[in-house]
């Protein structure tokens, strides 16, 4: 008994210790923990400069939110390269020479080189030679007078103190040179200054930092589509509905009105809560066809074409993370921490450059895997856009083919004049020209998407193939339409023999930029590799 006595005495003079241990562990935790919140708090929190809308540079909100700001400045460096995107400048033109076909004709058929960050975004767009009045004159466009100013609508962290100094309408029906001359008046030249790119005014408010949308833009079509509008945040929605919606307001199809140049996007027929379909772009360009006939005219063909820009939120409402409600920011802007500061990476940029904090949240799996998945879908989505691009181009070989048979064939141009001739001509290549139209324009809404595919790889998959499909009946349309004058043509068969790496361009086309590296090269030969059958 005394020796059990003895015994337990000792193990509760053991477990207190022991208690008293845990307990300074404890408290010693409870403190670290309430320091490290505090100081957590403090890259949210704690405005030392009041902000307006009327100081948009970046080093303003810069003092008060230092962490973001660091991050946001990481844009301006260098980054490299993904399979099709990335922070080296290349023409790809160079890279793909069926482009100066395609958009033969437009300006993007002229000069068209890789997009760099946001940072770069207003000083690429006052560079590029599509902006450039008389270099466009003096190459193969001399009606081109100029951009409006709502083409500055994406590109520059001074459009919302524009907006509220000139008015909407007025902003955007302005010579985009005019507008620039004043940034450079106002605020001298260079990249922070008159040359402003994408910055924290442009989606958050300076009052306390809530998300907001200032693109008027995108309000109006969001409230078309059944949303409801806002005086403060531009439209309601959640906070992690904003994290997308701040990036939506930009990465989108649009088009100008004509007369006014306001910045309109297409989305009428697009309703709330479903996923985008090309269709909808089909029914609302054809029911303003005479507001909005074309963005231009195809130099071979003669089509009424349709230029997609950067349609991300389109294709992105139909993949698996959109339906799951990841947000824009979750994957492109994730959490990061800097000690113990947790915060919003600004250094917006692919996913593939941060597979932990972007991706990993979610997937259990190994980051080597992750990354393979990813360049196996947009190695699969680039292997069917070179298809599709060799179906398109033969059209366009048969559309310039039989228009030159219509031409020289002398029983079709018999007793007819110049106009009746053309006249003619345009009804026996309507059905094939609007085919071209239809198809490029599901080829572009793929191509000019700036994720490969990725953001939606089934949907990517099914406009591609219907890109093929119109294109294919179009040059069965045409040899039909050419049988009822007496005129018979084979249909050119091009599929799989587009130039998959880079090639020589034509003479009298003259890109403007450099080629692409010898890693970018690497991953065309790849691409060719899948075609191979």
């Amino acid at each position: 008994m005394k020796k059990y006595f003895n015994v337990s005495l000792k193990s509760l003079a053991i477990l207190f210790a022991l208690g008293i241990i845990a307990a300074g562990v404890t408290s010693w935790l409870l403190i670290t923990i309430a320091y490290h919140k505090a100081e957590e708090k403090s890259a949210y929190e704690g405005i030392v400069k009041p902000l307006s809308d009327k100081d948009v540079s970046p080093e303003a909100w810069g003092v008060n939110f230092p962490f973001h700001y660091q991050s946001y400045l990481k844009m301006g460096e260098k980054m490299p390269a993904t399979y099709f995107a990335g922070g080296e400048p290349y023409s790809k033109l160079i890279r793909y020479p069926a482009l100066t076909e395609l958009w033969a004709g437009y300006p993007f058929s002229a000069d068209y080189n890789t997009k760099r960050s946001h940072v770069f975004s207003q000083v690429d767009q006052m560079e590029t030679k599509r902006n450039d009045k008389e270099w466009l004159n003096s190459h193969g466009f001399p009606a081109f007078k100029g951009q409006p100013g709502a083409c500055m609508n994406c590109h520059s962290g001074h459009v919302p103190e524009l907006i509220k100094s000139m008015g909407w309408l007025e902003f955007n029906k302005t010579p985009y040179t005019e507008i620039k001359a004043g940034l450079m008046k106002k605020y001298g030249d260079g990249m922070h200054q008159g040359a402003l790119g994408s910055t924290c005014a442009d989606c958050h408010t300076p009052k306390d930092m809530s998300l907001r949308i200032t693109r008027p833009a995108y309000i109006n079509a969001m409230v078309i589509r059944g949303y409801k509008a806002d005086p403060e945040t531009g439209i309601k929605a959640t906070p992690q509905e904003m994290r997308s919606h701040v990036c939506q307001q930009c990465h989108v199809e649009y088009y100008f009105k004509k007369g006014s140049n306001e910045l309109t996007f297409p989305w009428a027929n697009w309703p709330k809560d479903t996923p985008f379909r090309i269709e909808m772009f089909d029914k609302y360009y054809e029911n303003i066809i005479e507001e909005f006939p074309q963005d231009w005219q195809h130099k071979v063909t003669g089509a009424a074409m349709l230029k997609m820009q950067h349609p991300e939120t389109e294709l992105t409402s139909s993949g698996i993370h959109a339906q799951n409600g990841v947000a824009c920011a979750d994957c492109h802007m994730p959490f990061i921490r800097e000690g113990a500061r947790k915060f919003t990476d600004h250094n917006i940029r692919s996913p593939l450059f941060n597979i932990n904090a972007s991706c990993q949240t979610c997937h259990n799996i190994p980051e080597n895997k992750l990354k393979e998945r990813v360049e196996n879908i947009q190695m699969q989505t680039a292997s069917t856009l070179r298809n599709t691009e060799g179906v398109i181009l033969a059209l366009i070989q048969d559309i310039d083919t039989a228009k030159k048979m219509l031409l020289n064939n002398d029983t079709f141009t018999k007793n007819k004049t110049k106009e009746q001739i053309e006249s003619e001509i345009n009804k026996v290549l309507k059905n094939a020209r609007q085919a071209h139209r239809q198809a490029n324009m599901r080829w572009d809404f793929i191509f000019s998407e700036n994720s490969t595919g990725f953001h939606s790889p089934a949907e990517a998959q099914r406009v591609l193939g219907q890109a093929m499909q119109i294109a294919r009946s179009g040059q069965i349309s045409l040899i039909n339409d050419l049988n009822q004058v007496g005129i018979h043509m084979k249909m050119t068969d091009l599929f799989g023999k587009v130039p998959q790496a880079p090639a020589p361009i034509p003479e009298r086309h003259k890109p403007v930029g450099d080629p692409p590296s010898e890693s970018v090269i690497s991953v065309d030969q790849k691409v060719k590799e899948l075609n191979k059958y």
